[in-house]
């Protein structure tokens, strides 16, 4: 090998262990939640007219339920989804409640703003 693939060599090396590590590491943030469930607002609002979640809010929530590998992460999210929802103005608590079961992604209990985020279950 010669002098610069014994230097590029380990190089590579690290930050190839660098990216998994960081793709290992996902820090789930209130930002996040709130971008992931922004699709949904359409169908969690009073008075909405859409008869059922979108595939995208669906999607994303799913997505975010996923990212939760964690117990510490479950609550993460659980304790978000509650920030998250006390800005929303015209929140439908009922539609709010019910969006897990309507896009097919278990919640237990399901998401209201006065749930204890310490028994939230995301079937983990």
């Amino acid at each position: 090998m010669n002098r610069i693939g014994a230097i590029t060599a380990p190089l590579l090396l690290m930050a190839l262990i660098m990216l998994v590590s960081e793709s290992a590491a996902i820090v789930i943030d209130c930002y996040t939640v709130g971008a992931e469930l922004y699709p949904c607002l359409p169908y969690i609002v009073k008075h909405s007219e859409e008869p059922k979640p979108s595939p995208a809010c669906c999607g994303d929530l799913k997505a975010l339920i996923g990212k939760a590998k964690t117990r510490h992460d479950r609550v993460r999210v659980c304790k978000c989804i509650k920030k998250t929802m006390r800005k929303i103005r015209h929140l439908d608590r009922r539609r709010a409640a019910g969006l897990p079961t309507a896009c097919g992604v278990p919640i237990n209990p399901p998401p209201a703003r006065h749930m204890d985020c310490s028994r939230v279950d995301m079937n983990k």
